[in-house]
């Protein structure tokens, strides 16, 4: 009798379960952009010099407190919107230069800016 109930109870579990449908409002495309800012290496001029390397251009991250109450502006965060930025050039290094922190502008409460020159790099010359 036991077995009866058991096997009646699973296969009424997996006919049950046959028709359960999962949604999320997770978006594919959110992963990708999460993950972007690990694709571009923070390199220095010294090891710059190490491997064959073309400028792709200048980015400027920036991360904005606009209002007390929001998350404070870090110069982390504008580094990693600089990151950001130089992946959407096609560039797998960075080498940062400065970063600027402003007061009380029409945008924003604290923004702090940071400067960075984006490369693509290739194999070491030596």
């Amino acid at each position: 009798m036991k077995r009866l109930i058991i096997s009646a109870l699973v296969v009424w579990c997996c006919v049950g379960c046959e028709s359960f449908t999962f949604t999320s409002n997770l978006d594919p495309d959110n992963f990708s952009n999460y993950y972007k800012p690990s694709s571009v290496e923070t390199m220095t001029e010294e090891e710059l010099q190490n491997v064959r390397h073309k400028s792709l251009g200048t980015v400027a991250g920036l991360a904005c407190q606009a209002k007390d109450r929001d998350y404070i502006a870090t110069e982390a965060d504008a580094r990693t919107d600089a990151r950001i930025k130089a992946a959407d050039m096609g560039a797998d290094a960075i080498k940062m230069g400065r970063c600027v922190r402003l007061e009380n502008t029409p945008a924003c409460k604290v923004s702090i800016t940071c400067y960075a020159e984006a490369y693509s790099v290739g194999e070491s010359k030596h």
